[in-house]
């Protein structure tokens, strides 16, 4: 059973989400405004095997704060980004909140990388704030 779905902007690519996120945030880090062109992205944390994802998805791998690589996967046809994956964590995936069909339940829990955030962008929420990746 599908909590909830998504895919991308052209349609090529779809998804389904069959466990509810276990963490669902703002990243900050400079990686993730240029990925969406905004201030943030708004992502969930889910499972690797909780999910079904449909299509042809290129990716592109940089070196995160681990030393590891961080991968990202984007629709090869419309650019839309899809997901990250953590070498430093393979089971969990993130999957970007902008490829969701409806992310009105979402209720984001904290931001990472405010060290990064932009300076004309103020965090008034009152969640909890980490200068890097997930402290826990």
């Amino acid at each position: 059973m599908s909590l909830f779905r998504g895919g991308c902007l052209c349609g090529a690519i779809q998804f389904e989400g069959r466990e509810a996120p276990l963490h669902t945030f703002y990243c900050h880090c400079t990686d993730c405004q240029k990925e969406t062109g905004g201030p943030f992205a708004t992502e969930i944390y889910v499972k690797v095997e909780s999910m079904t994802v449909n299509g042809d998805l290129v990716s592109y791998d940089v070196i995160g704060d681990s030393g590891k690589a961080v991968t990202r996967k984007f629709c090869r046809i419309c650019g839309c980004p899809i997901l990250t994956e953590f070498e430093v964590e393979p089971v969990y995936i993130c999957i970007k909140a902008c490829s969701l069909d409806d992310a009105s339940w979402l209720k984001p829990e904290f931001h990472l990388y405010v060290k990064s955030k932009q300076p004309w962008y103020e965090i008034s929420d009152g969640l909890p704030q980490y200068q890097g990746d997930m402290e826990w």
